[in-house]
């Protein structure tokens, strides 16, 4: 059957049966893309240009895990792993669980392999949001929440974070945005990207408001054992009647260096994980099975490689944060987790999608503006890169900012 446009229908609008043909979905052109890619491009003319924009450890994957992941290709592990996931990983996952957050998960139906964190939030989502339900999310936000949510066809209910409080979620704040249609809550500590480690009373109040209001939450606790200072990570589903309705996201990426590994998991309640697996089935199937056994010695091998990781980060947080605070017009707190500072950069007289074009173009440094975490006026760096390069880049950014565009006659900055 030949289909021809209708009158007055150019071919892009080819339809049958009131069907257009040639347009991509709703749901996907209600998402916009990421502002961090067109500074991506630009970098992309330059050469000697210092990435600080990447939420990957510089580190290569630990020598152990790695030759498990060897072990694993060299026994077979070169098949499907079951939908659920090795059933040895998630032992090992199970017992993880239990030993830092204090709370028990069985193995063989509370827990699945995904592959990587980002896929169990999306699964988790895909699975439990009706078109038309409300998502309360903190900002500034990790963006791929907000994507999650809209493709699902949810409506993100976003909660402002104060910088005066840490970027810590009050709960009357949170309470002021529930409504009938809320269905629940993504919450991100330590978190990215403010580096912000959620205090027991903000962990608190969070839960009573989700058991209050009947509310499901989705807890992304990937940087959990990336914290400094005496900080600690607070899971809420360790709360009383937490359990029962919470995701507890993790995975290999950011403790391990595995980022290329993709494998994570997701633990929650029996009822809720028979249906994300099929979501998680539809995408993946299941997780690479070599990356899954690698994770597997990961968690049951020395865990020395993290405390020397964070060792290494706490360095680097604490000499950013310095050069950026030398800087006029810039002001930067100094974050208890993950591995990222997000200095408010106000004062330059810049949209922070503006200064980071400016960086690449004038220093030669990538970061990541503030408004694609919902927040104006922030850029973020990451410091997940090694300390030289940081070195490299501060100076660089602190004689690229005496440039910028003049008020008055005077430059904004003075040299």
């Amino acid at each position: 059957m030949t289909i021809s446009p209708r009158k007055g229908q150019g071919r892009e609008s080819l339809t049958t049966g009131g069907v257009n043909r040639r347009t991509p979905s709703d749901r996907i052109l209600s998402v916009k893309r990421s502002p961090f890619y067109s500074i991506l491009e630009i970098a992309k003319n330059y050469k000697d240009v210092i990435y600080l924009n990447i939420g990957e450890p510089d580190f290569a994957t630990p020598r152990h895990i790695v030759e498990a992941g060897k072990k694993a290709l060299e026994e077979g592990y070169t098949h499907y792993a079951g939908d659920r996931g090795d059933s040895e990983l998630r032992a090992a996952i199970s017992e993880r669980l239990k030993s830092d957050i204090d709370v028990s998960y069985d193995s063989g139906t509370e827990v699945l392999v995904t592959a990587g964190v980002q896929a169990a939030l999306f699964s988790a989502v895909m699975a439990t949001i009706n078109p038309g339900d409300e998502v309360i999310v903190f900002n500034p936000h990790y963006p791929p929440y907000v994507v999650d949510v809209k493709l699902a066809g949810g409506i993100p209910v976003f909660v402002e974070t104060k910088s005066e409080k840490g970027f810590i979620p009050e709960a009357a704040r949170v309470e002021e945005k529930i409504t009938d249609r809320t269905k629940g809550i993504i919450m991100c500590s330590p978190n990215n990207p403010s580096g912000a480690v959620y205090s027991p009373e903000c962990i608190d109040g969070v839960a009573s408001l989700a058991k209050s209001h009947n509310l499901l939450v989705f807890s992304d606790e990937v940087y959990s054992r990336i914290v400094y200072a005496g900080a600690r990570h607070y899971s809420i589903a360790s709360l009383p009647g937490m359990k029962d309705r919470t995701f507890v996201m993790n995975g290999a990426s950011k403790p391990y260096a595995m980022t290329g590994w993709r494998v994570g998991y997701l633990a929650g309640p029996e009822e809720f994980v028979a249906q994300i697996l099929k979501t998680h089935h539809s995408v993946n199937i299941a997780a690479n099975s070599v990356a899954q056994r690698a994770f597997l010695e990961a968690l049951r091998g020395p865990q020395d490689c993290v405390r020397e990781f964070v060792k290494e980060f706490d360095r680097r947080r604490r000499f950013m944060a310095g050069a950026l605070n030398s800087i006029q017009g810039v002001d930067c707190n100094l974050p208890e987790g993950a591995f990222y500072l997000f200095p408010s950069v106000s004062d330059l007289g810049q949209t922070s999608q503006e200064l980071a074009e400016f960086f690449v173009r004038e220093a030669r440094v990538v970061a990541t503006p503030g408004i694609g975490f919902g927040v104006e006026g922030r850029i973020r760096f990451s410091y997940a890169a090694n300390l030289q390069s940081i070195e490299v880049a501060m100076k660089r950014i602190r004689k690229a900012v005496t440039r910028l565009p003049r008020r008055g006659g005077r430059s904004i900055v003075s040299s």
